[in-house]
This record gives C-alpha cells, structure tokens and sequence, in this order.
C-alpha cells in the first residue's frame, strides 16, 4: 500500500513538473515572439555587438530592449571623445545589419591595433592571415579570396564606449544620432551629394563617400532615419591599398565650415565667405568677425567652435565710387557663382592676398580629399592654380621618382608590392590631371610625398613657406625642395576636393 502511493505521489509530481515545464516554454516561446526587438536581438542584425548584449535577470518577466553606442562627433569633442581616429574603406570586423555596426567597423580608434585584445588575436590567427607588421593585417588569397571582406574573430569594435537602448522605428531599430554628429561623420569620410528631393510628404537624400553611401530619409511630422551601406566591390585578399589611415576630426569641420588655423591652432585663424551670386565683389578683412558670416558661423558654431575667435575674409558688393582708387591694385578673381553658367569677379586687395597665401601655406595635411566649404574652394583655387599649373611638372615628376626609389617604405606602410609600378604613374598622371573625383588617387600621391619628407615635426606638413616665400625663389625647371612639394601636394588635396551641401 505505502510502495503505490509513493509510486502514484511520485508520477504526479513528475506529470505535474512536465506540465508546468511546457507551459514556462511556451510562456516563454510566446514572450520572444511578442517582444518588439525580437528580430533585433540576433548576431545579423547587431555584428559584433550581440556580445555586448545584457542577459535577462531571472526575476525579469521581460527583457529590456537591446543596447548600442552612444555616437558622438563634433569639432570640440572629436569623434567619441577622439581627436584622431583610424578610417578604413571596408569593414574590418563582421558588421551586422544595424547601419551603426557597419560604421564603427570602418571608423577605428588609432591605438586599438596596440592595444593588448588586438595583439592577442593576431597571435591567435596567424594561420588564416598573412601579417606583415603589428599595423596590417591582410587576408591570406590562398584560402579566403572569395570570403567576404571582414575579419570574423576581431573583438567588438569601440568596446569602450557607453552605450543607450535602441529605439523603434517602424519594423526595424536604430540608436540616436545628433545632426551635430552626422554631419562630422560625413566630413571624416569625404562625403558628397548624389541627390536630394524634398516634396510635401517629406525629405529624401543620399550621400556618396569613401566609406560607402548615406541615405536620408526624413518622412513629414517624424525622425529622420539615416541608413549606411559600406561598398562591397573592394575585398581585403585583393586590396592594393593599406588598411587604414588617419584622419583628424577638428580639420575635417573645419574645411566644411570654410576655416583655416594655423598649425599651433591659436596665432592664425580666418573664415572665407561663401559663394556669392554673380557680379562683382571686393573681400574685406575684418578682425574677429567670423559672427557676420552668412551661414557657416551656425555650423562652426554648432559644432562647439567659438566664432568670436575667429577673423573673415567679408565679400562685399563693389562700389564704383568708393573702390575704384583701389581698382589698380587688387587681384582680379573670377569664381563660381551661385547661379549655373554665371561668374563672380572679385577683387582682392593687398592686405586680403596676404591672407589667402597665408591661409595656403596653412592647409591641414590630409591623406583623403576633403568635404569643403565652397566658398573656401573656389577663391584658394582661383588664386593658387596659375602657381600649381606651373610647378605641376615638376611636382609629378618628383612623386613618380619618389615611388620609383622608395619601394620598402611602401612596403612598410602597407602598400602592395605588386602594385609599386603603376602607383608610380598613377601618382605622377593624378597631378597632372589638374582635378578629380577620386580618393585612391588622392592616397597614392600624398603617401607619394611624404616618402620625400624627412622630418619628424608634424607642424611641417600643417604650415609651410611656399606660397609666402618659395614660390618666388624658384624656376618651373628646377627640382622643388621638400617644402613646395608638401604645398603643392596639399593644395593637389584642394583641386580633388568637394563641396559638401550639409543643409
């Protein structure tokens, strides 16, 4: 009697315990499905970020919504707290489907290929990757040439950073960006224009870059969504180009907002005006006046910069009366107008020229084109092209023999052997062109000319005397020294530039 009722206490208590199991299974099966992240909460969806995802306590009833980083850019502030940061053009580790995680796998912190995790992992995967130095990994072309150009074993990306709930829009999920942000983002990365349209039912643009293409949409009455999609013509087993390069976040804004510093950032810093419509102009220096600029004050402003520091190149209307005694002695300029087809003259005076040629002796050293402030664009190109066109000879031909004699630096650096020959013509051929629309062509020649440059003072390649002082000295059949060269490069950076529309 006693064995059977334990017998039958036990069967129930079993019976009753595979009950109560199905049911917390189907509780639970029934809650995945009801929860509104679910489809976000996947590896394909967060890349590497689905390791940084909090597990559910067991006293929760629901799991809180997924998380991600909390962007941040400005010219204050750099890019998450980082003046310089590394950019490569594809994605080094496995992005999800999450447009952030793609961004932050092509933005890089400079010290992170030191950093102890990193220096782990290259130990850990040399038989897949062919490492040539401590700064480049390439995948090995033997196994992994038709892989997918990312790395899968990279830890995740900007690990660091704090970190905000993903909010909802519609069926998918993003994190919070400011237009503060987004707009340093795209200057970093050389974005452009393709299109813009704007209707009763909203806003819609797309922005190409060197890291991919922006699109924007921003619906009437709602948030605008900014969705990025890396390129996927470039594989790492075939890249001729190295990995990385730096870029400096505070110059980037400040070619977008049309202002030049000095390479100590303190003794010299000018705003330009913007592109004016047609007819004819004089430019007044005005001390500490960057307030009275028409636009670009609210960008540099945005951007945490203090316009109060900063002087303006003011663009006025020519009055007949009161400039003509002065006619005689300006520099005549014909630039771009705001209207298709039309020009503007402008006139500028002797003290004005001295700062235009300060300001090209002041270009910022970079290794991509940039996205410029038109109005800073057309008058350093106006004035500076007649010098570059006579010198552009010269300059090509010091860049291809600058290839042609240092194959190991290249090598170093992280440029492919089999590519050494046609960079060579490359670099020479994209200075002769005069202009372009190329970012490859803009890596090779200034990685070109820094074979040529020696020194260890970065100063040197922000600030140089060519444009005050060298360009007078020397013959167009004559070897430039290493300072023209440097000028001439930054101001070939110039004419490869474009202008970026960020309203």
């Amino acid at each position: 009697m006693d064995a059977s009722a334990t017998a039958a206490g036990w069967l129930s208590f079993i019976a009753t315990a595979v009950g109560l199991g199905s049911l917390i299974t189907q509780a639970s099966a029934i809650e995945e499905r009801l929860d509104p992240f679910y489809s976000s909460r996947t590896p394909e969806h967060l890349g590497s970020w689905y390791r940084r995802q909090p597990r559910k306590p067991w006293h929760r009833l629901r799991k809180e919504p997924p998380i991600g980083p909390v962007i941040s850019a400005s010219l204050k502030d750099g890019f998450c707290g980082h003046a310089i940061v590394d950019i490569s053009q594809i994605p080094l580790q496995k992005p999800g489907k999450a447009s952030w995680t793609s961004m932050l796998s092509m933005v890089h912190e400079t010290n992170e290929w030191q950093s102890p995790k990193y220096r782990n992992w290259l130990a850990n995967v040399k038989p897949r990757f062919a490492i040539e130095d401590a700064e480049r990994v390439r995948l090995n072309s033997m196994k992994y040439a038709e892989e997918p150009n990312y790395n899968y074993d990279l830890p995740p990306p900007w690990d660091t950073l704090p970190t905000q709930y993903l909010c909802r829009n519609g069926s998918s999920c993003y994190i919070g960006i400011s237009r503060t942000s987004l707009i340093t983002l795209l200057a970093m990365v050389n974005g452009r224009v393709m299109y813009h349209y704007s209707e009763a039912s909203g806003h819609r643009a797309a922005y190409a870059s060197y890291c991919g293409h922006f699109y924007i949409n921003w619906p009437l009455g709602q948030e605008a969504v900014v969705t990025h999609f890396p390129h996927d013509a470039h594989v790492c087993a075939t890249d001729i180009y190295p990995l990385k390069f730096q870029v400096r976040v505070a110059k980037c804004v400040e070619m977008l907002t049309g202002v030049i510093t000095s390479s100590d950032g303190q003794s010299f810093k000018c705003g330009f005006p913007g592109r004016k419509a047609p007819g004819t102009w004089i430019l007044q220096y005005q001390r500490k006046s960057f307030a009275g600029a028409h636009g670009a004050r609210h960008l540099y402003n945005l951007m945490g910069g203090n316009i109060f520091d900063v002087d303006y190149l003011h663009a006025r209307m020519y009055q007949k009366d009161s400039d003509s005694p002065a006619k005689s002695e300006c520099v005549l300029l014909e630039l771009p107008s705001r209207e298709t087809n039309k020009t503007v003259t402008l006139y500028v005076p002797k003290q004005e020229e001295e700062i235009i040629v300060y300001s090209l002796d002041c270009l910022p050293w970079s290794a991509l084109s940039w996205s410029m402030h038109r109005g800073l664009r057309d008058i350093l190109l106006a004035y500076g092209k007649p010098t570059m066109d006579k010198f552009r000879p010269v300059l090509a031909s010091a860049l291809y023999s600058a290839v042609q004699q240092h194959h190991d630096q290249l090598q170093a650096k992280g440029w492919s052997s089999a590519f050494f020959e046609r960079m060579a013509d490359l670099a020479s051929n994209s200075v002769l062109a005069g202009d372009g629309n190329s970012g490859d062509s803009v890596r090779v020649v200034t990685d070109a000319a820094l074979l040529l440059w020696q020194s260890s003072n970065p100063a040197q390649l922000d600030e140089t005397v060519f444009w005050r002082e060298g360009r007078h000295g020397m013959m167009p059949d004559i070897p430039l020294d290493i300072d023209g060269i440097l000028a001439l490069t930054k101001f070939f950076v110039i004419e490869w530039s474009q202008e970026l529309d960020y309203q």
